[in-house]
C-alpha cells in the first residue's frame, strides 16, 4: 500500500509511478526524433509526396485496427506464459491471414486491371505490409506490458522512430513512395529484431488453431465482437473535424483548428498512453483486490488532476496570447480555438488512461456503445455548429462540450468500476479547483 499514499514529491519511491515516468520519457524521445527528421524531410520531399504518404498511412492504420481481432489486449489478461503464447499465436494467425490475403488480392488485382504504374502497385501492396508489421509490434508491446518491461517499450518506440526517420531520408531518391516505404521497412526491421527475442513470437507457427488456441479465442471472443468496432468508431470520431470542418468552413479554418488541436493533444496523448500502459498491467495484478485497486486508482486520478488543472486553466484563459507569443500573430485564432477545446482535452487526459479498467473488467460491449454514442453526438454537434449557426467557434464549442461531458462521465464510471470512492474524488476536485480561482480573478481584472 506504500505506493498508493505517496505525495507527488515521493513519486520516485513508487515502482508504479517510476514505471509511468520511465515510459513517458521514452515516449517523449520517440516523439522528438520525428520532429528532428522532419527538418530534413521537409527539404527533400514536397507537400504532394507528404500528402500521398499520409493518405496511405491512414488507410494502413485503419486496417491495423482490425487485423488482430484486438486479441492483443487478452495477452495482458491471461495468467500463464503458456496462455500468453497461445493468445499471441491466435492474434498473429489472424493478422497473417487477413493481411496476406489482402496483399495477394491487391497485387493480383492491380496486375489484372493493368492501368496502374509500378509506384501505384508498390504503394498498394505496402498497405497490408505496414498493417501486418504494425499489428505485430503491438502484440510485442502488450507482451512487454504484461511482463512489466516498460523500459523495453521505450527502447522499441525510440528505435522505431529513429529507423523510420533515417530510412525515409535515405529513400528520398524515390519521392513518390520513399516516405511510406521507409515507414514499412522500419516496422519490419523492428518486428524482425524483437521476434527473435520475445518467446511468444518465437513460438508462433502459421498452422491451424490448436485446441488451446480455440479455447482462448472463444473465451475472449468479445474482443473481436465488440472492441474492433469500438476502435473503428473511435478512430472515425477523432477524425470528424477533418471530415466536417472543411466542407462547412474551408481549408483555412481546418488548418487553424488542426494546428491548435495537434500541439495540445501531443502531450496529452503521450501522458495518457504512458499511464494507461502501466495502469492496465497494475489493474490486472489487483483485479481481485478491489480495495487496493480502488485506492490506487483514486491516488492516480488525484495526481492526474493536480498535474493538469493549472496548465489547462492557463491555456483556457490565455490561449490566444500564448499562441501569438510562441507561433506568431497569424495563429491568434488557433489560440482562441485552443481555449475552447482545453476543457475537453483536460477531461481526455483524466479519462483516457483510467478507461484501461474496461479491458480488465471485460467491458468491451459498453466501450463500443460509448464510442458509437460519442461519434453520433460529436457529428451532430459539428453539423449544428456548421449548418445551423455557420460559426466555427460554435461548432468547435459544441464539439468540445460534448467531448468534455462524455469524458467526465467516462472518468467517473472508470473510477467506480475500479472501486474508487467517488465522494472522495469529488471532494478532491472541488478542493483543488480553488487553485484556479486567483487566475480567473486575474483574467477578469485584466
Amino acid at each position: 500500500m506504500s505506493e498508493i499514499n505517496n505525495p507527488i514529491g515521493n513519486l520516485f519511491k513508487s515502482e508504479f509511478y517510476r514505471s509511468i515516468l520511465s515510459l513517458f520519457s521514452g515516449m517523449c524521445v520517440a516523439r522528438i526524433v520525428p520532429a528532428l527528421f522532419a527538418v530534413v524531410i521537409a527539404r527533400i520531399y514536397n507537400p504532394d509526396d507528404f500528402g500521398l504518404f499520409i493518405l496511405y498511412l491512414t488507410i494502413a492504420s485503419v486496417l491495423s485496427i482490425i487485423t488482430t481481432g484486438k486479441y492483443e489486449n487478452a495477452i495482458i489478461l491471461v495468467e500463464s506464459s503458456h496462455e500468453k503464447r497461445q493468445i499471441f499465436s491466435v492474434a498473429q494467425k489472424i493478422n497473417t491471414v487477413i493481411n496476406g490475403s489482402l496483399l495477394m488480392v491487391l497485387f493480383l488485382g492491380s496486375l489484372l486491371i493493368g492501368d496502374y504504374e509500378r509506384k501505384d502497385i508498390l504503394l498498394l501492396v505496402l498497405i497490408p505490409l505496414y498493417a501486418f508489421f504494425f499489428s505485430s509490434i503491438q502484440l510485442i508491446r502488450n507482451v512487454f506490458i504484461s511482463k512489466k518491461q516498460f523500459n523495453q517499450i521505450s527502447i522499441l518506440e525510440t528505435s522505431r522512430a529513429v529507423l523510420t526517420g533515417g530510412l525515409q531520408c535515405l529513400l528520398f531518391v524515390w519521392p513518390d513512395f520513399g516516405l511510406f516505404l521507409g515507414a514499412v521497412l522500419a516496422q519490419g526491421i523492428i518486428y524482425g529484431f524483437y521476434s527473435w527475442r520475445v518467446a511468444e513470437a518465437l513460438y508462433f507457427r502459421l498452422t491451424r488453431l490448436n485446441a488451446d488456441e480455440l479455447d482462448l479465442a472463444k473465451r475472449y471472443i468479445d474482443f473481436p465482437k465488440f472492441s474492433v468496432l469500438s476502435e473503428v468508431f473511435n478512430f472515425i470520431s477523432s477524425q470528424l473535424p477533418v471530415f466536417l470542418i472543411k466542407p462547412f468552413f474551408g481549408s483555412t479554418m481546418l488548418g487553424l483548428y488542426s494546428f491548435s488541436h495537434r500541439y495540445i493533444s501531443i502531450p496529452v496523448q503521450l501522458l495518457s498512453k504512458s499511464i494507461s500502459s502501466v495502469y492496465l498491467q497494475k489493474c490486472q495484478d489487483l483485479k481481485d483486490n478491489h480495495g487496493e485497486l480502488g485506492e490506487l486508482t483514486l491516488s492516480l486520478f488525484k495526481k492526474q488532476f493536480l498535474l493538469g488543472i493549472l496548465p489547462f486553466t492557463i491555456l483556457g484563459l490565455w490561449g490566444k496570447v500564448l499562441f501569438v507569443f510562441v507561433f506568431g500573430a497569424e495563429w491568434e485564432f488557433s489560440g482562441y480555438l485552443a481555449q475552447i477545446i482545453s476543457p475537453w482535452l483536460f477531461a481526455v487526459m483524466l479519462g483516457s488512461p483510467l478507461s484501461a479498467i474496461f479491458i480488465v473488467r471485460e467491458k468491451q460491449r459498453l466501450s463500443m456503445v460509448f464510442n458509437i454514442t460519442l461519434l453520433a453526438v460529436r457529428a451532430a454537434s459539428l453539423i449544428v455548429g456548421g449548418w445551423v449557426y455557420n460559426d466555427i467557434t460554435m461548432a468547435v464549442g459544441f464539439y468540445s462540450l460534448t467531448g468534455f461531458v462524455f469524458f467526465v462521465a467516462l472518468t467517473a464510471y472508470s473510477l467506480w468500476l475500479a472501486g474508487a470512492n467517488l465522494k472522495r474524488a469529488t471532494f478532491y476536485v472541488v478542493k483543488t479547483v480553488l487553485i484556479i480561482v486567483p487566475f480567473i480573478l486575474l483574467k477578469l481584472w485584466l
